[in-house]
């Protein structure tokens, strides 16, 4: 099971300066903030909605200040959420891209895919105290977080250095599909924005795919632009997509050795988001294929 995301690796020293970071208190001012996010402080939301889309996999919900907020969080980014351990009363802090649009106003949704205790292995944190967090509670969000944002039309900024991409191509597993999506929806969802998009998302199974209606809709009828393909390391009886994880194949097949794709130095970028075998194989495969590090961006 894909259980294990990388986003960056705090030091417990950061975690700790993170952890002891204020919270907002009422704010002073009769006028409504029109930016919910603050780098610094942590600002509480709201849950209202907990919506189940699988066994193990919940939207989450969270009201803003007020129903005219923008979140303030630009495409590529991430926020950290923090709460408590419903038990051990511990304050957990975790990354999450949203699911929900960047210009969403009053709100943001956040895709969870909740890892339950087994007999293996313990479950996640983070995961099962949002899963017994009752609705009308208050979490805790900071941010933008992210040396990644994708401004339009093939205009991005990596650690606010500016580049022009023409092709995305766009690696992930299990829920790291979160910030490949957002991205993915920035660039399909602005009709003239011609950047093209290849994304290889890997499962263990079917019922594993998140945004699997979402991603596949943005494609259809312009496949000539964007390709989405999914493959599965457990697959039914029944499944007619890719078979076998992600791995030298698939991305020889799909990526292609670079300088042979008909673009020029800059003008491709890979994202990659999933478990640390993933990126690890990912990136071991794609430098053998001549991909620099200076092209590839893990969230």
């Amino acid at each position: 099971m894909m259980h294990k995301y990388h986003i960056g690796t705090l030091s417990p020293s950061s975690l700790a300066l993170l952890n002891a970071s204020p919270s907002a208190g009422s704010p002073e001012s009769s006028t409504p903030k029109p930016i919910f996010l603050h780098p610094k402080i942590w600002i509480k939301a709201l849950l209202s909605k907990k919506t189940v889309i699988s066994s193990d996999t919940r939207i989450f919900k969270f009201d803003l200040e007020h129903p005219q907020q923008t979140l303030g969080l630009p495409t590529g980014q991430h926020v950290f959420l923090r709460l408590r351990d419903p038990v051990t009363k511990e304050s957990i802090i975790r990354p999450y891209t949203p699911y929900s649009s960047c210009t969403q106003l009053g709100s943001l949704d956040v895709l969870v895919k909740v890892y339950f205790d087994t007999v293996e292995r313990p479950g996640g944190k983070m995961t099962k105290a949002l899963e017994a967090l009752p609705v009308a509670e208050t979490v805790e969000f900071k941010g933008p977080v992210g040396k990644f944002e994708y401004l339009g039309r093939g205009r991005c900024t990596i650690g606010a250095q500016a580049r022009q991409v023409r092709r995305f191509v766009m690696i992930c597993g299990g829920s790291g599909v979160t910030p490949i999506f957002q991205v993915l929806r920035a660039v399909m969802q602005d009709r003239g924005d011609g950047t093209r998009c290849v994304v290889l998302d890997g499962n263990r199974m079917e019922e594993d795919i998140l945004c699997r209606e979402e991603m596949d809709g943005l494609a259809k009828g312009r496949e000539e632009q964007c390709r989405v393909m999914h493959t599965l390391s457990k697959p039914g009886e029944k499944w007619e997509g890719g078979k076998g994880r992600i791995g030298r194949r698939l991305l020889e097949e799909e990526v292609g050795r670079f300088g042979q794709t008909g673009y020029a130095e800059g003008e491709e970028l890979v994202l990659i988001c999933g478990p640390e075998p993933l990126e690890r194989e990912v990136n071991k495969v794609l430098n053998d294929l001549g991909w620099g590090n200076e092209h590839l961006l893990f969230f």
